[in-house]
């Protein structure tokens, strides 16, 4: 007895057991135990005991529930497809008075809505109006830069007729030109002489305001022949008498039209000779 009460005890000390299992070893042990002890007790001193405590495990199905739903999964899935969710939401309301005020606001807005449209509007009219004027301008541009092309192209042609003619029966001639003319001492006139043959050019007021201010004026024209020929070139005035004449070498080629150019810009009586700037070209 004292061995069981011991045993007792160390279960009831050990704090991983609870109390049912007390009860357990209780209710089962103390008739084991008390069998035991009376059958292996000796005859002649204390019984050796021998405890041993099992849990007895019902035999149960695993997983029972699994099972059916496997067994009858056919006829739960049509009972779940016959199922649907309906959701309805209830709520109440209160009517309100709309304030005039912003109704008002709201129809400003959308007078100013339709401003700004009009004005868009409005803007790429004018634009496209803008592009079209500036198309025709550019147009009429056009025919005018035509005109003028088709009008100098047909003078072009003018010319070259009017060459042709004064160049197709060509003579031998010299032609002598006058330009530019001194502000002070300025000649009255140009005397041309070669050999026994002397030619006085006067000049006009009109022709001196001409060459002071870049006009170009013909004193001579004449059928020559086609030699080397020498002119001498005085001045008639007041501040040129007894100023000697200045002679300048000219070649005539045959069937040519030989152009002598005289520059009076820098002419003055002191200095005839230097003064007078010639220029010989032919065509």
């Amino acid at each position: 007895m004292e061995r069981l009460t011991r045993c007792f005890g160390a279960f009831v000390n050990d704090g991983r057991r609870a109390a049912p299992v007390l009860g357990l070893v209780l209710l089962v042990g103390i008739p084991v135990l008390s069998g035991s002890a009376l059958a292996a007790a000796p005859a002649g001193g204390e019984p050796a005991v021998r405890t041993e405590v099992k849990r007895e495990e019902a035999a149960a199905p695993k997983h029972s529930s699994l099972r059916f739903l496997r067994d009858n999964r056919v006829f739960i899935r049509g009972q779940l497809d016959r199922l649907r969710l309906l959701t309805t939401l209830t709520r109440e309301g209160e009517a309100e008075l709309l304030d005039e005020r912003l109704l008002g606001l709201q129809e400003l807005a959308a007078a100013i809505a339709a401003a700004r449209d009009t004005v868009a509007v409005e803007t790429a009219t004018t634009a496209r109006r803008e592009l079209l004027d500036s198309v025709a301008r550019l147009t009429e541009l056009d025919s005018q830069l035509a005109l003028m092309e088709n009008l100098a192209a047909e003078q072009k042609t003018r010319l070259q007729i009017l060459e042709s003619d004064f160049l197709g029966q060509q003579e031998t001639a010299l032609v002598i030109l006058v330009r530019g003319l001194p502000e002070n001492q300025a000649p009255g006139g140009i005397v041309l002489s070669e050999n026994n043959e002397i030619l006085n050019v006067p000049l006009t007021a009109t022709q001196q305001t001409a060459l002071r201010q870049g006009g170009v004026a013909q004193v001579y024209h004449r059928f020559v022949e086609p030699r080397d020929h020498i002119y001498s070139v005085s001045f008639s005035g007041a501040d040129w008498v007894g100023v000697p004449p200045v002679e300048i070498p000219v070649t005539a080629a045959r069937d040519r039209i030989t152009f002598v150019e005289l520059d009076l810009s820098h002419l003055g009586p002191a200095a005839p000779t230097t003064g007078l700037l010639a220029k010989v070209w032919q065509r």
